[in-house]
C-alpha cells in the first residue's frame, strides 16, 4: 500500500495554509479548490486550482479529534436502558453498571469504540474512565496497553473520572503518581446544587494541589445542570485565585451558564480566558438528558454558550460525549454525525472560521497534539476524503468517505 499520492479537492478555506492564496478559487460556502500531493505520508505540494469552470468533486477534512468521550461505558444502553431519558436515571444506571463491570468488559467496549473511531475518521480521542476505590486494580494496566496498541494510528488520552473525594485518598495519590508517568488527566464532577460549599472548595483545593504536585492536567464535568447557573465554575475560579497555582484545566459541559444574561456570560468568559481554562461544549448529551420533562413541550436545553465564550477569547471545543449508554442512547463514534446534529441545533454556520475551529482546531490544541489540523506543506497526510461538493452533502446520511492515516488508505 502506497503512502504517496495526489488529489484535486475542496477544503474549507480556514483549514488551509497555502502560498499564492490570492489565486484561490473559493465558492460561496468557503470551500477552496486545491491540488495536494503527498510523499511518504507528508504533504509535499499544495497549490490553488485556478482553471476556469473546474471544481473538484471531493472534500478533504483533517482527521478529527474527539475531546470528550466515555469509551469504558459505550454500548451499554441495551443492558442498562434509560427509558426515562433523564440525568437522575442515567446516574442510577451508571452505578448499577459498576456492579457488573470487569476489566474484560471495559477493554472490549473501549476497543470497539476505537475501531469505529478510526474507521469513521478520528485521529485522537480523550476519554473519561469511571474511577472509584473498589475498582479492579489492573484496569489501568490494561487501558495503557490498549493505548499503546493503537498509538501509531490514534492518540488516546485518559481522564480518571472520580468523585472529588477520591483525590483526597491514598488511592487517588497513587493513581496521580502513576498518571505522572503515563500522561493521564485528573477528572471529577462539580455539579450544583452544593449542600456544603466549604467542603466542595476544600476538595477542589486538594485536587488542584495534587495536580500541581505531579504536573498533571484536570478535566472537570462542571455545571452539567439546569440549576444554580455558573455555581461550579465560580467556585473553581475562586479556589484557583485563592491558591494562586497554575494547573492546566478543561471545563467540560458548562451547560447551565447559558441561563445567565449575555453581560454575565461575557464577564465569566473573561475570567475563564484569563485563567487559560479551555471549555468543551457537549450538545448531544446535554440536549437529550437535561431538563427532560415527560409532560413538557419546552425545548429549553442548556448547553455551553459557544459564541459568547469565543467572543470572550475562550478556546471552545465541541465534543460528542456518550455513545449508546444510559447517558445518551445514540451515536457511533462518527464525527460527521456530531457535525450534522450539533451545527443546526446550535445555529453554527459550517462555513465560518470559528465554527470549524471548535470542531477541528481547538480540539487539537486541547489535546496538545503535534499537528494543529491545518492543511499545509509538511503536515502529515491524515485526512478524510468525502464524495461531496457542498455542506448539504456532508450533512446527508449517505456519506461516502476514505480515511488516510499517515498517507495510507485505512481499510
Amino acid at each position: 500500500m502506497s503512502n504517496s499520492g495526489k488529489l484535486e479537492v475542496l477544503i474549507p478555506r480556514s483549514l488551509c495554509e497555502i502560498e499564492n492564496a490570492e489565486d484561490l478559487k473559493i465558492d460561496n460556502e468557503s470551500f477552496a479548490s486545491v491540488f495536494v500531493a503527498w510523499e511518504k505520508g507528508f504533504v509535499s505540494e499544495l497549490k490553488p486550482i485556478n482553471i476556469e469552470n473546474k471544481k473538484p468533486k471531493k472534500i478533504l477534512f483533517p482527521r478529527f479529534v474527539e475531546t470528550h468521550s466515555h469509551i469504558d461505558k459505550s454500548f451499554t444502553a441495551g443492558e442498562f436502558p434509560n427509558c426515562k431519558s433523564n440525568y437522575e436515571e442515567a446516574l442510577s444506571l451508571n452505578l448499577e453498571e459498576h456492579k457488573t463491570r470487569s476489566t474484560r468488559k471495559v477493554i472490549e467496549r473501549a476497543e470497539k469504540s476505537l475501531i469505529l473511531a478510526l474507521k469513521n475518521g478520528y485521529r485522537a480521542i480523550r476519554s473519561h474512565v469511571d474511577t472509584y476505590e473498589t475498582q479492579n486494580n489492573n484496569i489501568w494496566d490494561e487501558l495503557f496497553k490498549l493505548q499503546k496498541k493503537y498509538s501509531s494510528k490514534l492518540k488516546l488520552q485518559y481522564v480518571a473520572l472520580a468523585p472529588l473525594e477520591f483525590w483526597d485518598t491514598h488511592h487517588g495519590e497513587k493513581l496521580a503518581k502513576t498518571f505522572s508517568k503515563e500522561n493521564g488527566i485528573l477528572g471529577g464532577v462539580l455539579v450544583p446544587p452544593f449542600r456544603n460549599k466549604a467542603k466542595i472548595k476544600n476538595l477542589i483545593s486538594k485536587m488542584l494541589l495534587l495536580a500541581d504536585k505531579y504536573k498533571l492536567e484536570i478535566d472537570l464535568h462542571i455545571d452539567e445542570s439546569t440549576v444554580k447557573p455558573g455555581a461550579g465554575i465560580k467556585v473553581l475560579l475562586e479556589t484557583i485565585d485563592r491558591l494562586n497555582i497554575k494547573v492546566p484545566i478543561t471545563c467540560s459541559h458548562l451547560s447551565n451558564i447559558l441561563s445567565l444574561n449575555d453581560h454575565e456570560i461575557l464577564n465569566l468568559g473573561s475570567k475563564i480566558a484569563e485563567n487559560d481554562i479551555k471549555v468543551i461544549a457537549l450538545p448531544l448529551t446535554n440536549f437529550w438528558l437535561l431538563n427532560h420533562k415527560d409532560k413538557s413541550t419546552s425545548l429549553n436545553r442548556p448547553v455551553a454558550p459557544i459564541k459568547q465564550l469565543q467572543k470572550s477569547l475562550v478556546d471552545v471545543s465541541i465534543g460528542s460525549d456518550n455513545v449508546q449508554d444510559p447517558w445518551y442512547p445514540f451515536g457511533n463514534y462518527d464525527p460527521f454525525y456530531l457535525i450534522s446534529l450539533s451545527m443546526p441545533l446550535l445555529q453554527l454556520n459550517p462555513w465560518e472560521r470559528l465554527t470549524l475551529s471548535s470542531i477541528l482546531l481547538s480540539p487539537s490544541r486541547l489535546l496538545n497534539l503535534n499537528w494543529d489540523g491545518l492543511l499545509k506543506k509538511g503536515c502529515p497526510f491524515d485526512f478524510v476524503l468525502l464524495d461531496a461538493e457542498k455542506w448539504a452533502d456532508i450533512f446527508s446520511s449517505n456519506l461516502k468517505r476514505e480515511v488516510f492515516v499517515n498517507g495510507e488508505l485505512y481499510i
